[in-house]
C-alpha cells in the first residue's frame, strides 16, 4: 500500500485539508521521522518553530516543499496538541489587531472588529507560559513570527495617544506589557509622558532602570527609554551599575548588549569623566567576547 502524501499544491489548498497521514508521510518522504508521540516529545521541550528547526537538520525537500517542516509542525501542534496555544497563534492575533488600530489612527470607521480583535489577544495572555525558560522560548516564536510587525506594536501605545485614542491606548499597553516583559511600566509610562506628564513618566522609567529586584532586560529597556528622552546622565547612572553586574555574571548576551549602550554613551559624550576608565572595560571586554562586540 503506497504510502499518503501531500501533493505540490499544498500551499494553495492549505495544509488543514490533509491528514495527519499525509502529512506524516511527506515528513518521512524528505527525511523526517516522526510520530505522535515524538512530536509530544519535541512540544515538551519547544513550539512549532523550534521543531521544524530541528528537523530542517535533516530536510530534503525543495521547491513547494523547502517549507513544509514549519506548516507541518504547527498543524500536527493543533492536532495533536489541542488545547496549547502556539506563538504564531498570539503573533497573528497580535498583527490583527494591530491592524485594526492603525486604521483607527488613520480615521477609518471600525467595522465592528477592533473590540473582538482586543477580546482574542486579551483571551490568549492567560495561557503563555509562565515558567522563564519555556515563557522565553514561546514569546521568542512569537517575536521571530511577527518580525516586522514588532516595530509598530513598539510605537503604537504612543501613536494611540497622540490620537486621543486613551481607551485604546491603555488596553494596548496592557497587552504589551503582559507580552514583552521587558516593557514592563515602560511603555505605559511613555504614555503617560504624551499624555503631559513628562516628569512623571521620567521617574517611573529611571526607577525601573535603577531597581535591583527586577529584570536586567527591563532595566535595559528602561535605560534605552532614557536616552529616547535624552535623559543622558539618568541613562549612564543607570547603565553603570548593570554593566558592573554583567561583567560578575558573564551573561554574554547581556554584556553585549549593555557594552552597546555604554559605547552609545561614549558617543554622546566624549568628555565624561568615566570615559578613559569606561573604554578600557569596553575594550578588555571586547577582547574576551570577540571584535563584534567592541565599541564599533
Amino acid at each position: 500500500m503506497a504510502t499518503e502524501r501531500v501533493d505540490k499544491g499544498w500551499q494553495q489548498r492549505g495544509i488543514d485539508t490533509y491528514s495527519v497521514e499525509a502529512i506524516i508521510g511527506t515528513l518521512a518522504h524528505y527525511g523526517v521521522k516522526t510520530d505522535e508521540a515524538a512530536f509530544k516529545t519535541l512540544a515538551g521541550e519547544g513550539f512549532p518553530l523550534g521543531i521544524a528547526m530541528q528537523w530542517h537538520a535533516d530536510w530534503k525537500g525543495t521547491g513547494q516543499f523547502s517549507r513544509f517542516p514549519a506548516a507541518a509542525a504547527e498543524e500536527l501542534w493543533r492536532r495533536w496538541m489541542p488545547g496549547q496555544i502556539a506563538p504564531t497563534d498570539v503573533a497573528l492575533a497580535v498583527i490583527n489587531l494591530i491592524k485594526d488600530l492603525a486604521a483607527a489612527i488613520d480615521g477609518k470607521p471600525d467595522e465592528g472588529t477592533l473590540d473582538t480583535r482586543f477580546k482574542v489577544v486579551e483571551a490568549y495572555l492567560p495561557s503563555i507560559p509562565t515558567g522563564a525558560e519555556r515563557r522565553d522560548l514561546f514569546i521568542g516564536e512569537m517575536i521571530g513570527a511577527m518580525s516586522e510587525w514588532m516595530e509598530p506594536l513598539d510605537g503604537m501605545g504612543e501613536a494611540l495617544t497622540k490620537k486621543k485614542l486613551d481607551a485604546f491606548a491603555d488596553r494596548f499597553v496592557l497587552i504589551e506589557e503582559a507580552l514583552i516583559t521587558q516593557r514592563a511600566g515602560i511603555s505605559s509610562a511613555i504614555v503617560k509622558a504624551e499624555r503631559g506628564d513628562r516628569a512623571g513618566a521620567v521617574k517611573t522609567i529611571a526607577d525601573i532602570a535603577n531597581d535591583p529586584k527586577r529584570d536586567v532586560w527591563n532595566r535595559l529597556s528602561a535605560v534605552d527609554a532614557l536616552f529616547d528622552f535624552e535623559e543622558n546622565e539618568l541613562a549612564k547612572k543607570a547603565a553603570l551599575p548593570l554593566f558592573d553586574d554583567a561583567e560578575k555574571t558573564k551573561d554574554l548576551e547581556f554584556l553585549s548588549a549593555i557594552v552597546e549602550r555604554l559605547a552609545h554613551l561614549l558617543e554622546l559624550d566624549p568628555s565624561m569623566p568615566e570615559k578613559k576608565e569606561l573604554r578600557a572595560r569596553i575594550e578588555k571586554l571586547a577582547a574576551e567576547l570577540g571584535p563584534e562586540h567592541g565599541e564599533g
